[in-house]
């Protein structure tokens, strides 16, 4: 009786462990979960907050030009490359984090889902098959379900990267209005014209804000192909498959 008592311990004592190690390995998970949350609220409210308050954006403006003029300001005397590589920054930063995030391969796989069930349900509404059309509303939900995780982790650096931008929009108001202006820097010249007035505003928006989306917008999605392609490309080899399409054998 004692040593089927003692076998029998460390057998409790294994059942009790596998039991604890499960909740144990959640715990850091769901830590990381509350602090991410935690500093996705905080970066929001400050986002928010700068907008509503004045004061805060311009101690934002402060702040970031003590980083940003000496690298990018070039003492005022070339304030289109400042604003082309405000936007550089910008972008990069919010193309990166949006890549981190967002899984590539798993949006297309969804996006091709998609595609085949809505034929699949277009041809069977049809046909009026409804036991077809009732299996293929199960399907939907798990599909939608899929598709709001992505959707989620896709909208996840938008607070980081709305944050950046207006701490980055705030300096450069701050820059063009007092130290643009101070020196007298105030035109520059685009493609379309010999000079421009940068607080001149053509569409409800000045200039400096037309010519900084004008540069940025187009960085931005240079960024992102270049980041998918490299993305899909090492994916292709580590699946071992050609990262181009072998011709067709004819007979």
């Amino acid at each position: 009786m004692a040593d089927e008592t003692e076998a029998a311990a460390p057998v409790g004592d294994a059942e009790d462990a596998a039991e604890t190690a499960p909740k144990t390995a959640r715990r850091p998970a769901m830590a990381k979960g509350s602090l991410q949350r935690f500093i996705l609220i905080f970066f929001g409210m400050l986002a928010v907050f700068s907008i509503v308050d004045p004061s805060l954006s311009q101690g934002f403006a402060v702040a970031a030009g003590l980083i940003l003029y000496p690298i990018i300001g070039f003492g005022g005397h070339y304030p289109a490359i400042t604003i082309l590589l405000a936007g550089m920054l910008t972008t990069s930063i919010s193309s990166i984090l949006r890549h981190y995030h967002m899984d590539w391969v798993k949006m297309a796989r969804n996006q091709k889902v998609m595609a085949a069930f809505r034929r699949e349900n277009m041809e069977a509404s049809r046909k009026g098959n409804q036991s077809k059309i009732a299996k293929m509303k199960k399907v939907q939900q798990d599909l939608m379900k899929e598709n709001s995780e992505v959707s989620l982790n896709s909208m996840k650096p938008v607070v980081y990267t709305f944050f950046l931008f207006i701490v980055i929009f705030v300096w450069l108001r701050v820059f063009v209005d007092q130290n643009l202006n101070s020196l007298g820097n105030m035109y520059i010249a685009v493609p379309w014209a010999p000079q421009v007035y940068l607080e001149y505003v053509p569409l409800w928006l000045p200039s400096w804000i037309l010519l900084y989306s004008l540069l940025a917008i187009p960085i931005g999605q240079v960024i992102t192909r270049v980041l998918k392609y490299i993305s899909f490309r090492r994916k292709l080899e580590a699946m071992g498959l050609p990262l181009r399409a072998e011709p067709e054998e004819t007979a």
